[in-house]
């Protein structure tokens, strides 16, 4: 059931009642008998908080994002107690114990409404060992287990830093990589000539890749579990309708933010443009452009301002809508 320390329910595995649970469902073995826990002989429960914390890390880092659901609070007796944790992951694998049995199980099957989009970032719970419902007003919920106390558990969804990805290696993309790294974004800049996609052009830290003519970036250079934005800054219409298209297209990599440079009338052809492709309206809406906010921008330094300003509003949810008239970028490359 657990291997070296990972947890992910076994293929046989089915879905059963819990007595008095307010969701009345838990993923568990057909033959898992109440009351049960998986005891630490059969999982690597006692990871020092050095060795835990850097599998935290690793496991962030290669999937973008996970839940850490640590125990806050215990009453009576449970398998469980304050400052046990374990990781939770978006396939439903974990890593670590908080006490095994129907109440782990319980805290995975909750910890997935964190992973939906605009779901919640956090949740706070109470999970009972009794056979009998408590009554409160807080949220809490019976595991099937009968050792008599209960225990609060926080989740909470840790993520990756998010992902900035520039197509258009020029003036403008330069300026965004600098800058990106600045604001914490993990920077991906891509271009189809071989000069601007040199790794040595840009800060440390920064990925450069050298694409085709249609700026089609490798999936394994799209970094999983990651907020994403996307700026296009390429240095003609030609190639920004290229660069747009894998961003626009059916089965595309989601984005928070897709953003294309140039001025209103340059945006307007290729939007007609892509219309003509048969690209549904509303995807060619949710395209902010011409890209950044107004502030009166000249300079690719200071239209990289203007972009990250953008990019930053959507990510603070301080902007979401589109606005054609409110872009301050010009044709830079």
């Amino acid at each position: 059931m657990v291997t070296e320390g990972i947890g992910r329910p076994e293929p046989g595995w089915v879905r059963r009642e819990c007595t008095g649970s307010r969701r009345n469902a838990a993923r568990l073995p057909p033959d898992w008998p109440p009351g049960s826990a998986i005891g630490p002989a059969k999982m690597k429960d006692l990871m020092s908080d050095e060795v835990f914390f850097q599998r935290l890390t690793e496991e962030l880092s290669a999937r973008g994002r996970l839940a850490l659901a640590s125990v806050v609070e215990t009453r009576g007796s449970g398998p469980s107690r304050v400052g046990r944790r374990f990781l939770i992951f978006e396939d439903g694998g974990f890593l670590g114990t908080i006490g095994g049995g129907p109440f782990e199980a319980l805290v995975v099957a909750d910890a997935a409404e964190l992973f939906r989009e605009g779901g919640k970032t956090r949740l706070l719970k109470w999970y009972d060992f009794f056979e009998r419902e408590i009554e409160s007003g807080e949220p809490r919920e019976m595991t099937n287990m009968i050792c008599g106390g209960s225990a609060r558990v926080l989740v909470e969804l840790l993520k990756a830093a998010p992902s900035l990805i520039v197509l258009g290696g020029g003036h403008v993309g330069l300026a965004l990589a600098r800058l990106g790294r600045e604001l914490g974004y993990e920077v991906l800049v891509a271009d189809d000539r071989e000069e601007y996609a040199s790794a040595s052009r840009y800060p440390r830290g920064v990925q450069a890749i050298r694409t085709n003519r249609d700026y089609e970036v490798p999936g394994e250079a799209v970094l999983p579990g990651r907020d994403r934005y996307v700026a296009v800054v390429t240095r003609c219409w030609e190639t920004d309708l290229a660069a747009l298209r894998p961003w626009l297209a059916d089965g595309a990599p989601p984005a928070q933010y897709l953003g294309l440079i140039g001025s209103a009338r340059k945006v307007r052809g290729v939007f007609a443009r892509l219309e003509e492709e048969g690209v549904p309206e509303g995807r060619i809406r949710a395209v902010h452009a011409p890209i950044g906010l107004h502030i009166g921008a000249v300079t690719p330094e200071e239209i990289a301002v203007s972009i990250l300003a953008e990019v930053t509003a959507v990510r603070r949810a301080a902007l979401s809508v589109p606005r054609l008239e409110s872009a301050a970028a010009r044709d830079y490359e």
